[in-house]
């Protein structure tokens, strides 16, 4: 799918190393976007997906911890001053960094799990958010399944975070509106990736596309084309809204 008025943007993914991530910023490459490519820790995989970025557009490397104010200031700063401004964020970095119960959880872990997936959201965004009012663009956050569902055992404390990712993406869509600035989340279910790959097993990939009604588990292709669609002029009267990538794991009237 080719969405032309995509051509040109300006696109900040974070978390953009591998998986969904990795996907999304290779997708609006082929769209003509010149795509910034956060990392943190993992340089190789970031290297990489630049060079995959680079076979079809203009783009950079981005290194900053999104839990950190100060480096999330100054890498969306870099990003703008390097490609004129941005017109799109995919908020896309979070994980859940191990399963705990909370019967034992430390304060610390707790603290981590939010800090990754819910305090970085808000600080990229706050960081974006003039650029963003300048381009009158647009805002993906991704959530998950397990914000809605509570997730398996040892991920409460990720569900939790998760949940309000989609809250901050509603009350987001309410506040920039005003702004021309449309604010909309994916929401992955079972999407083969490291992150699975780290906290799955086998038998879990197999039970779950089993139970799944389109009779396998997604790709993260599946969750970067829901991404282009919600950033380009397809959805520009969707806003507060979330697209379920599941496979029908989760439905709603």
């Amino acid at each position: 799918m080719t969405y032309e008025d995509l051509k040109g943007k300006k696109v900040l993914v974070t978390g953009a190393s591998s998986g969904i991530g990795l996907a999304t910023a290779v997708s609006f490459s082929k769209q003509g976007c010149f795509v910034g490519v956060h990392y943190f820790r993992t340089e190789k995989g970031a290297k990489k997906a630049l060079r995959q970025v680079k076979k079809n557009a203009g783009g950079m490397l981005l290194r900053a911890d999104v839990r950190e104010e100060c480096q999330v200031n100054e890498m969306v700063e870099q990003f703008a001053d390097e490609a004129g401004g941005i017109d799109v964020l995919v908020n896309n970095a979070g994980t859940m960094i191990e399963r705990q119960l909370f019967e034992s959880a430390s304060v610390a872990y707790h603290d981590d799990v939010y800090a990754t997936n819910v305090r970085s959201v808000f600080l990229v965004t706050r960081a974006a958010l003039p650029h963003l009012k300048k381009s009158r663009g647009n805002i993906v956050n991704i959530g998950s399944l397990a914000g809605h569902g509570g997730g398996g055992a040892g991920s409460g404390m990720y569900s939790g975070a998760k949940a309000a990712v989609a809250l901050e993406t509603i009350a987001m869509a309410k506040e920039f509106g005003k702004y021309g600035i449309r604010v909309n989340s994916v929401m992955p279910g079972f999407i083969e990736t490291r992150f699975h790959k780290m906290f799955s097993t086998p038998d879990r990939y197999e039970k779950v596309a089993n139970r799944t009604p389109l009779g396998r588990n997604g790709t993260p292709q599946d969750v970067a084309n829901a991404i282009l669609f919600l950033a380009s002029e397809a959805a520009s009267f969707i806003t507060g809204e979330y697209i379920a990538v599941n496979g029908g794991l989760l439905m709603r009237a």
